[in-house]
C-alpha cells in the first residue's frame, strides 16, 4: 500500500468519536483550545477501544493494523500487525464511506459487541470483540498529540515582530 500515514496512538474507535472540527481527519482544527480539549476528554472517556495502531492508505482508506496492544480487546480477538480491518458492523471502511463508518461508530461504548471483518493474508473472517473503556495513557496520548497541533497552529498565527 502507498501512502501510509501512522495516526501513532489512536484506537480505531476513536476515529469517527471525536468530531470532525477536532482535525482527527487530517484538517486543521480552529476550535480554541480549551474548548477542543475539554470536548476530547468527555468524548473520549466514554467512548469504546479495541487497542490497535493504525495506518491508514490516503487513497483508498484501508485501515492496516500496525500495532495490537497488550491486553486489549483486539488481541484477545487475534487480530494481529498486518491484518487488514475491511468492515465494522457491516460498513466497509473505506474512503468515501465516512458517513456509513460514523454511523456504524457513534453510540460505541465500553461493554459493547462489536464485529469486524478481517483480512489476513487475504482471507476474511469475522471477528467479534467487547469494547473496553480507554486506557488513560492512551487518552493522554491522543489528547497531548491534538494539543500539540493546537500550539503549533498558535505559534504559526501569531504575528511577526
Amino acid at each position: 500500500m502507498r501512502n501510509l500515514n501512522r495516526l501513532g496512538l489512536v484506537a480505531l474507535v476513536l476515529a469517527m468519536t471525536i468530531p470532525a472540527w477536532a482535525g482527527h481527519s487530517g484538517e486543521k482544527c480552529n476550535h480554541p483550545t480549551q474548548e477542543c480539549l475539554d470536548y476530547m476528554a468527555a468524548n473520549l472517556k466514554s467512548s469504546g477501544w479495541i487497542g490497535v495502531e493504525l495506518d491508514i492508505d490516503e487513497e483508498t482508506g484501508a485501515r492496516v493494523v500496525k500495532k495490537v496492544v497488550p491486553g486489549s480487546p483486539a488481541e484477545s480477538a487475534g487480530i494481529q500487525p498486518g491484518d487488514i480491518l475491511v468492515s465494522l458492523n457491516g460498513a466497509k471502511l473505506v474512503k468515501g464511506n465516512e458517513e456509513a463508518i460514523m454511523q456504524a461508530k457513534k453510540d460505541m461504548k465500553p461493554g459493547q459487541t462489536v464485529t469486524y471483518v478481517v483480512s489476513t493474508n487475504g482471507l476474511d473472517k469475522k471477528v467479534e470483540m467487547v469494547l473496553a473503556p480507554m486506557p488513560a495513557d492512551v487518552m493522554a496520548a491522543y489528547i497531548g498529540q491534538h494539543m500539540l497541533e493546537h500550539a503549533n497552529m498558535q505559534v504559526a498565527a501569531a504575528p511577526k515582530k
